[in-house]
């Protein structure tokens, strides 16, 4: 008898499918998760610099008008997919209880990363 908690069938295929971990994970985690992952490093990337102005056309409009809008929003939808995961944590057990753990870890990461990104403007805004 093996020991530790029993593969499921979803699990055992995800495995044979995907034998590198990384892409497991990233299949595991899911589409749509991965792309608030991907925005959500667009607007670290881009993150607003302090005293910046903002700009009215062009492609600095992107970067000076739509991006500090879409950070926030961004983050809230992070912290309530955290919020999510930790919801259905408590109701599950064994694997399924693992990959909420794992998309509490993800979304996490992904969140403080941004805040770090934005933390000096963020800073700079709360000094007005």
């Amino acid at each position: 008898m093996m020991s530790g908690s029993p593969k499921t069938r979803s699990t055992m295929t995800t495995e044979r499918q995907y034998p590198n971990a990384l892409l497991r994970l990233l299949a595991e985690l899911g589409a749509l998760r991965l792309m608030l992952a991907a925005i959500a490093i667009v607007a670290i990337v881009f993150a607003p610099q302090p005293g910046v102005g903002v700009a009215r056309d062009g492609i600095a409009l992107v970067t000076t008008a739509v991006i500090p809008a879409l950070g926030p929003v961004v983050f809230a939808v992070l912290l309530f997919d955290m919020l999510m995961s930790r919801v259905m944590m408590s109701d599950t057990q064994g694997e399924r209880r693992a990959h909420y753990r794992r998309a509490l870890m993800f979304d996490s990461v992904v969140a403080g990363a941004l805040l770090l990104s934005w933390l000096p403007f963020l800073v700079y805004l709360l000094s007005l």
